[in-house]
């Protein structure tokens, strides 16, 4: 399920764990009995759907124009890079053009590549085109939302933010995979709910207020590429002791971490993720897990990963 979300106001960055508090806390305002049961499903290793990060898209004309996170590479050919700055540049790059990011994944391009014809692409922003287009998106300052969730009374504490982005002809997009489709219309009756409500505490001012469609596509089949013997992670991914135990010479991260407070004031205790666009070893269906944290005010965080396969050699060539 792919979901687009046009904000109408100032609107937050969402990565897959703030977003994923989000609708948890829409499915215990309205579905509070189906809250333990879901919590239990990710626990267990099994959850009924995984989610990615938000990232973004423009409007251009009559179609969308999708972004997709730069992916993290250990390019042992930056070497042999014609023109040094460009290495300067390209670390500027956060989202590859899905037309891009696609041809990266299928093995029709390399980074390096890329690289050495670094002129023949546009770049805005943070934003990798192979064609240019005309965006508008004023910057604001960014409070980091938190996104714990308590367990004791099914809130999601801090999620919502102060200020945010302002997009103009920009939105927002996230794919979500069901492996239990009962949830789908609960999910879809979250969104709807978030959508009524609007992202943040200061909704009675207007601020994050949003439209939103939803198309069902799904995106290993967007892709063309069900196989392969790796993946790149779209979401935040909180790993298990396996997966950690399964990274080889061939993975690429980076880790980031986050210290959660509760509306109470309590230190939540740090959890690290890998960040979007990391590759590992694909060898089994679920990666990841929620973790528990908070002890006065229980609450989880999510950290499950949103795969997307690929073959190592398309992208080490």
């Amino acid at each position: 399920m792919l979901v687009y979300i046009k904000p109408l106001s100032l609107f937050p960055k969402l990565h897959s764990d703030t977003l994923f508090g989000a609708i948890l806390y829409s499915i215990s305002e309205l579905y509070p009995d189906k809250v333990d049961e879901l919590l239990d499903s990710f626990r267990n290793g099994e959850p009924p759907f995984v989610l990615t990060s938000t990232f973004p898209f423009i409007y251009s004309q009559d179609e969308k124009v999708r972004f997709y996170p730069k992916l993290i590479l250990n390019n042992k050919k930056s070497n042999e890079v014609k023109n040094r700055d460009v290495l300067k540049e390209f670390k500027k790059i956060e989202y590859f053009e899905e037309e891009i990011f696609f041809k990266l994944i299928n093995g029709e391009i390399s980074e390096n590549e890329i690289l050495n014809n670094f002129e023949k692409y546009y770049k805005s922003g943070n934003l990798l085109m192979e064609k240019e287009y005309s965006i508008n998106n004023r910057q604001k300052s960014n409070i980091l939302p938190n996104n714990s969730v308590n367990r004791l009374t099914n809130e999601t504490e801090g999620i919502f933010y102060s200020e945010g982005d302002n997009f103009m002809n920009m939105g927002l997009f996230f794919f979500v995979e069901f492996y239990n489709q009962e949830y789908e219309p609960v999910i879809k009756g979250a969104i709807k709910f978030l959508k009524d409500r609007g992202f943040g505490r200061d909704i009675s001012t207007g601020k994050g207020q949003f439209v939103y469609e939803i198309e069902d596509v799904n995106l290993n089949d967007l892709t063309g590429n069900n196989n392969g013997g790796n993946f790149i992670t779209l979401s935040r991914f909180i790993p298990t002791n396996e997966d950690l135990k399964r990274i080889n010479e061939y993975s690429s991260y980076e880790i980031d971490s986050k210290r959660g407070r509760s509306a109470s004031g309590e230190i939540r205790k740090e959890v690290k993720f890998f960040k979007e666009g990391s590759t590992f070893p694909d060898y089994q269906k679920f990666y990841g897990k929620i973790v528990d944290s908070g002890k006065i005010n229980p609450a989880v965080e999510y950290g499950f990963a949103f795969p997307l396969k690929y073959n190592i050699n398309n992208l080490e060539e």
